[in-house]
């Protein structure tokens, strides 16, 4: 491809036709013969690396303005290189998009549960499916872990593409507020939107929630005309997107509010949730594995979305009993000590709230949370997860999440700000290793013990520097080295 077809309706400058061999945002990992398009992000500019693509062998530069040296191959001027990228990695990859169906997911909670959840019930309708989010990227029987929940522009093109090249016929995605804020989706267009819910978080980034709030509403700029919203409205702002979206095709879901689709008849136990599901579709039982009241808008919401779109109400029953524990998504680790362990990604304070209310219900004993936040984020958070852990929590262990350039000891005294008067039954732990042995040592059978705010990953940030660790890996080995029991996988 040439760069005058790639750049073809986008610059008004004569381009010449200089072949093409990729296309890169990113000086250090262009490879020569490739066009680097200089992007400036919200941590680096691209224009300082224009001279550094143009050694490495950049065959052309798209700029906005000109290098401060002259470089040997030619510079284009745009006036929006942002919002160019998305267009020309789309070109490159042959439009991929346009050969899907596609189905993006948003909101605070629940995005990963209710994307894997809708790809679960399209494959049980004989669909294949890709899938993009914060645990994996999965492409046909290939699946790599994520570095963004949502990819950038040109790695999403290049996804896209695969499961093109794979004979997949639906990509199902999580669409992050920081995605819809930088335009990494711009040329998408969703058969379906989910809007989960809206907490608190990403507020270093968005500034305020208001913010936050209108980044997450974007995703409804990329609906088909003919596309369906799907709307939590159990949740204020839900409720807020159906008057503002009036005039679109609207599916409502909720368990407290009246709904589209809601659930009657609800049992939760450890084993799982089971519910008699109502839609305009039709009245169906479900039975699902996943345990924990908060599941429920996730199923909710995939069921919606999937029935919306005509999968028969038989696959969704299938897909739903038959669903595999999203990793670091309420994932228990089994044992033979009569102890509940679960891991969860629950790193904000709604997110924490919600899944110590579920076990609450369901543990017969004591409720022991092992948690701390991430540095170089959100701070208004910490006090809210703090209030959270005392008021729901019998014991709490305060260690380290991600610190990365902070003090985990600061981290761990913002988060003890929040704790409610009355509430003394905690210990600081910074090792976190450390903090998951003890509290599995203060477990009792009947106990429940919840490790929350890293889930699936597989490492910890301290400054800049990322270090093995699970704490899957975590509890197995405190499993053996309280002598409660060896792990049972």
């Amino acid at each position: 491809m040439t760069l005058r077809q790639l750049l073809q309706g986008l610059a008004t400058q004569p381009v010449p036709p200089v072949s093409i061999s990729g296309v890169s945002c990113n000086s250090k990992q262009l490879k020569s013969g490739e066009l680097f398009i200089a992007v400036k992000g919200p941590h680096h500019d691209g224009h300082l690396f224009i001279e550094e693509a143009a050694q490495r062998g950049a065959s052309a530069i798209v700029a906005e303005r000109l290098p401060a040296h002259p470089v040997r191959c030619p510079v284009i001027l745009l006036p929006d290189t942002k919002q160019a990228l998305p267009r020309v990695a789309a070109r490159w990859y042959g439009e991929p998009a346009t050969r899907l169906h596609m189905a993006g997911v948003t909101g605070t909670c629940g995005k990963t549960t209710t994307t894997y959840l809708i790809k679960a019930m399209l494959e049980a309708a004989g669909h294949g499916v890709g899938l993009l989010g914060t645990v994996a990227y999965q492409i046909g029987e290939r699946s790599v872990p994520s570095t963004n929940t949502t990819p950038g522009a040109i790695d999403l093109q290049n996804h896209l593409a695969q499961m093109v090249e794979h004979w997949l016929d639906w990509c199902v995605m999580e669409v992050s507020s920081h995605a819809l804020d930088q335009g990494r989706i711009d040329g998408l267009q969703f058969d379906a939107a989910v809007f989960t819910n809206l907490g608190s978080d990403h507020l270093d980034y968005h500034r305020t929630r208001e913010a936050y709030a209108v980044a997450k509403r974007r995703i409804f700029q990329y609906l088909k005309p003919d596309g369906r919203a799907i709307l939590n409205v159990d949740d204020v702002y839900g409720r807020t997107l159906v008057q503002e979206l009036r005039g679109r095709s609207l599916v409502t879901v909720g368990m407290e509010t009246s709904a589209d689709v809601r659930p009657q008849h609800i049992l939760c136990s450890w084993q799982g949730t089971s519910m008699v599901l109502e839609s305009p579709w039709g009245v169906w039982p479900l039975s699902s594995p996943l345990a924990g009241r908060h599941n429920i808008p996730n199923i909710l919401e995939a069921a919606a979305t999937c029935l919306a779109l005509g999968v028969p109400g038989s696959a969704v029953q299938q897909a739903t009993a038959n669903f595999l524990q999203v990793p670091g998504r309420m994932e228990r680790i089994t044992n033979e000590a009569g102890l509940t362990v679960v891991i969860d990604y629950a790193h904000t304070a709604d997110a924490l709230r919600l899944v110590l209310l579920s076990m609450r219900e369901l543990v017969r004993g004591r409720l022991i949370a092992v948690f701390g936040c991430g540095g170089d984020r959100d701070q208004s958070k910490r006090p809210m997860m703090g209030q959270a852990a005392s008021l729901l929590a019998d014991a709490v262990v305060l260690t380290s999440d991600n610190p990365r350039s902070e003090e985990p000891l600061d981290i761990i005294q913002q988060i003890k700000a929040g704790f409610v008067p009355t509430f003394h039954e905690y210990q600081v732990v910074l090792d976190r290793e450390c903090a998951i042995h003890t509290a599995l040592a203060m477990a009792k059978p009947d106990d429940a013990v919840l490790i929350a705010g890293k889930g699936h990953e597989a490492y910890q940030i301290f400054s800049n520097t990322a270090i093995p660790f699970s704490d899957r890996d975590a509890v197995e080995r405190a499993l053996v080295q309280t002598g409660k029991t060896i792990p049972v996988s």
